[in-house]
């Protein structure tokens, strides 16, 4: 693509996301039923997350730093609005899951394109850094694989060496003897055969000459009738497959062509970006000092005089000088802001408040405030309300930016996309006025305090009080760090060696194979609650900026049986974000920080690792044993209770922005108690046994495309519905082991049949009824399973009163 062309799909995209948020900021906010306000919050979630598709494509192809950096900037407001309205959605349906088949059918669109896709700007941003971690990791993993293969080998050569000490160096004649005897036979075997081989050749090339021209016909008859007879069979299986097209008995085949060219535009395309983005980065510290070196007196001695104006005129209308703006609300900065009216007098009523110490006033205030908060509860307990969102501002200011600046803009001088002088230059000016508004904070404070003593005879007190109280605040704080002589590469080498952070495997959202749930509508019609497929399962995760603005959701529960695609998400995950996996479970845990001072070091190296290389996924496997009352005696071997409490302390220090998740796997979740799980697993996600589309799309995915064996539609069916009850794993493990076998056997054709699989599949032991029915009954103890039944049993009685009245 063009930039030309990139610039037209960006203008069309601001255009359809500003008649969005028109229509979302004067659209209702208020519903009277729960449905009604599910239906438009998740209508606005399509047309978002189309939005983000778009952007995202774009933000991959411009080449301009500068437009870059508003994209990326409005694409991080566009997932956290995205992650808003997802959390309405549970609010609203009670549920993890949401479904989309009804809308997919009003839209004329099928639900891959409503499908929710991690944005690729996570991890290309970080692509060096990230790949630099990874061969780390596999560095570090190999030196261990040498040293244990060094270790063997030194231990083997010393078990050889003390055989040898023990043996005696005297050797008796009959082995002599012996050995000579079998060295001379094999001496004579050799030229026996040596032999044998020479007049085997001779009698070949005497035949090969008695061969005559009648011997010569024959042979190229034999050849023509066995390459006639192929042919044959060749045409006719042509036919074959042409009509079973027909009937609509095969599958028509993907046509998945992967072009070097385009690779290698792409990496054109990168490296272009990166130069571009090194020579902006470049010129940003230049284009400040020349800014400075300009501007820096003028601006100084402008906000000089404002401050210096400000601080006698209130001194003239209150009698006193105010008190200047401290460093934590960012100094003299809240006085240049563009203010209402009203936000200015609320602003002076403070200071005159702070002055004058008028207490009463302050609790009217307060009573005021209560009482506002309470007449606002009461309006939201009647009314289904959208909450306001943070993210809203954050695309409108973006949007703004980019119509003032690049919206119609003549870039005719700029063929090649470099970053544009002018608008670097107003991009930093406000950084560099920043920068001399501090220093002319400092020096106006130590002035004012010279003009109080000099006009008011009074000193400023208040200030070294404050001083004071921050030390002490600050000493009360203060932890000692246990690991505060270690370097980063200590810490991360260590964690390797020990295995708790693990290598990601090389998948992304595409291997995550499955399909949607279509019948979710004439469930709920029918008052049935329905099970969620296996794609439903995947959710949506933000960056660094987006962490900023939206509730902190610490940790994610994956419960479900064995071999259902529990790991494989988290992995896919790990990549698709660029994230360090972390492997907490107890067995793991047990080998090297067993004791409860180990565990403190462990997680103070996690701390460290959360700071240094966000975002940290911490996968614990079997978390169902941290919670239940009855443990068998390996079990009880890992203490689950001491690392059940080091985990709530930890989880209770996550402060917002920290990138940080536990992500419990549990395959037997209703071993558990249900409350103290809760108190640290508030968000629940069940992955189900996969239903028949999803299990048909798994041999279709794995045997046609990947392997391409050629197998039919009724073939494909067939094994669908023989694999109910097994799980995605076992599929693929079955799929793994039929296609190792036809390899070992090395079959020319690549022709599967169902009865390939049964004898395989039958080893395997499925999850029956009876484990699943206690996966929902315990899921429906959870918070969201105890609103989704009230929410089933209001829905009855009013269907029945409505019924009533008809009749």
């Amino acid at each position: 693509m063009s930039q030309k062309y990139v610039q037209t799909l960006w203008t069309n995209t601001q255009i359809q996301l500003s008649r969005l948020l028109t229509s979302e900021t004067f659209g209702p906010k208020g519903f009277d039923s729960k449905r009604k306000a599910n239906d438009y919050v998740r209508r606005l979630f399509i047309k978002y997350n189309d939005i983000m598709k778009k952007l995202d494509e774009i933000y991959q192809t411009l080449i301009h730093p500068q437009k870059r950096l508003i994209i990326r900037i409005l694409l991080d407001g566009i997932v956290g609005r995205l992650i808003e309205l997802k959390q309405e959605m549970i609010k609203f349906d009670c549920c993890e899951y949401t479904y989309f088949e009804d809308l997919a059918l009003d839209q004329n669109k099928t639900l891959d394109d409503l499908c929710i896709e991690i944005p690729r700007y996570f991890t290309e941003d970080r692509f060096k850094s990230i790949e630099q971690r990874n061969h780390t990791i596999r560095m570090i993993l190999d030196r261990l694989e040498q040293s244990k293969n060094d270790l063997s080998i030194k231990s083997s050569f010393d078990s050889l060496l003390t055989l040898k000490n023990y043996q005696t160096n005297i050797i008796p004649l009959a082995t002599v003897i012996h050995v000579l005897q079998a060295h001379e036979r094999a001496r004579q075997g050799r030229i026996h055969a040596y032999f044998m081989r020479q007049m085997k050749n001779e009698l070949k090339i005497k035949e090969m000459k008695s061969i005559n021209d009648n011997n010569i016909e024959d042979s190229c008859l034999i050849i023509q009738t066995i390459w006639r007879q192929k042919y044959a069979e060749k045409l006719f299986d042509r036919k074959k497959i042409e009509n079973a097209k027909l009937l609509g008995m095969i599958l028509p085949r993907r046509k998945l062509s992967i072009n070097n060219s385009i690779d290698s535009r792409d990496k054109k395309r990168r490296d272009l970006q990166l130069q571009y983005h090194q020579e902006f980065d470049e010129a940003s510290n230049y284009i400040k000092q020349k800014i400075r070196q300009y501007e820096e007196t003028e601006v100084k001695s402008r906000i000089e005089h404002v401050l210096m104006q400000w601080l006698l005129e209130s001194r003239q209308l209150y009698g006193q000088f105010p008190i200047y703006p401290s460093d934590e609300l960012n100094g003299s900065t809240t006085l240049f802001k563009e203010m209402t009216v009203a936000e200015v007098q609320e602003f002076i009523d403070k200071q005159a408040q702070a002055l004058k110490k008028k207490k009463s006033k302050r609790k009217e205030v307060k009573k005021q405030v209560k009482n506002l908060k309470k007449k606002s509860t009461k309006q939201k307990s009647t009314m289904n309300e959208l909450e306001s969102s943070k993210f809203i501002p954050i695309i409108n200011n973006q949007m703004n930016i980019y119509k003032e600046l690049f919206y119609e803009r003549d870039e005719s001088y700029n063929k090649e996309q470099h970053y544009d002088t002018l608008l670097a230059i107003d991009h930093f000016r406000p950084e560099v006025e920043n920068e001399i508004r501090q220093d002319v904070d400092n020096i106006l404070r130590n002035e004012l305090i010279y003009l109080k003593l000099a006009i008011d005879n009074t000193k400023d007190k208040q200030t070294k009080k404050s001083k004071k109280k921050k030390k002490r605040k600050k000493r009360n704080k203060k932890v000692k760090d246990i690991i505060a002589n270690r370097t980063n590469d200590s810490i991360f080498e260590e964690l390797v060696e020990t295995g708790i952070i693990l290598p990601t495997k090389s998948v992304h959202q595409q291997d995550f194979i499955g399909d949607y749930q279509y019948l979710t509508e004439t469930m709920r019609y029918n008052e049935k609650e329905p099970m969620p497929s296996l794609l439903d399962c995947q959710q949506l995760t933000g960056s660094q900026n987006v962490h900023l603005n939206i509730p902190l959701r610490k940790a994610v529960l994956l419960a479900g049986p064995r071999g259902s695609g529990k790991e494989l998400l988290v992995h896919i995950a790990c990549n698709e974000l660029g994230g360090l996996l972390l492997d907490l479970s107890l067995a793991n845990i047990a080998k090297s920080f067993n004791t409860a001072g180990g565990l403190k070091v462990l997680f103070a190296m996690i701390k460290r690792l959360v700071l240094v290389m966000p975002p940290v996924l911490c996968m614990i496997r079997d978390i169902e044993l941290l919670f239940s009352k009855k443990l068998t005696p390996q079990e009880k071997t890992f203490e689950p209770s001491r690392f059940k409490r080091t985990i709530r302390k930890f989880i209770k220090t996550i402060k917002r922005g920290q990138r940080i998740m536990f992500i419990g796997i549990s395959s037997q979740p209703y071993r558990a108690r249900i409350k103290p799980l809760l108190q640290i697993y508030e968000h629940i996600i069940l992955f189900p046994r996969p239903n028949y589309g999803s299990r048909r799309k798994t041999f279709y995915e794995i045997l046609i495309e990947k392997y391409n064996m050629n197998i039919n539609d009724v073939e494909l069916s067939i094994l669908a519905s023989i694999s109910n009850g097994y799980t995605v794993g076992q599929i693929v493990e079955t799929i793994n082991q039929v296609i190792n076998i036809k390899h070992e056997n090395k079959y020319s054709n690549k022709i599967c049949t169902a009865n390939d699989f049964i004898s395989i599949l039958g080893t395997k032991i499925p999850v029956f009824i009876d484990e699943e029915n206690k996966i929902k009954n315990w899921y429906a103890q959870t918070a969201n399973g105890i609103k989704r039944l009230n929410e089933k049993a209001q829905m009855s009685i009013t269907s029945n009163k409505t019924s009533l009245k008809k009749t």
